[in-house]
C-alpha cells in the first residue's frame, strides 16, 4: 500500500448548490467541479511526499466461493490496517500531527 500526503491540496472543489448535490445523490454518481491554476485543471503547487507500507501478499492457493469471499475480505482488511498503519507513522513528517484518516 502507498499513500501520498498533500494529494487533497493539489485541486480545489466549487461548493455546489443543495439541488445539484440532492441530484448526485439521487443518481448515485459524483458531480463535482474541481479547478487549480488559474481556474483551470492544473494542479497547485503542492509538497508531497509518498509514503509505501509492507508488501502484502495475496494466498497462493486460490479458493473458489465462500472461501474466496473471506481471503479477499482479509485481504482488504490487511490493506486497509497498513495504509491505517502507514498514515499514523509519518503524519507527523507531513505536518499532519493534528490529521486523522477515516477509511470508509
Amino acid at each position: 500500500p502507498i499513500y501520498c500526503f498533500g494529494a487533497t491540496k493539489m485541486l480545489r472543489r466549487v461548493q455546489l448548490p443543495v439541488f445539484i448535490e440532492n441530484l448526485s445523490r439521487i443518481l448515485k454518481i459524483s458531480l463535482c467541479l474541481f479547478f487549480g491554476k488559474l481556474g483551470l485543471p492544473i494542479p497547485f503547487r503542492q509538497r508531497l511526499m509518498y509514503v509505501m507500507g509492507k508488501t502484502i501478499y495475496p494466498p497462493l492457493d486460490i479458493e473458489s466461493g465462500d472461501l474466496l469471499d473471506r481471503q479477499a475480505q482479509e485481504m482488504h482488511h490487511r490493506f486497509c490496517d497498513e495504509i491505517m498503519r502507514i498514515f499514523e507513522n509519518n503524519k507527523d513528517h507531513y505536518g499532519w500531527g493534528n490529521k486523522t484518516i477515516r477509511l470508509v
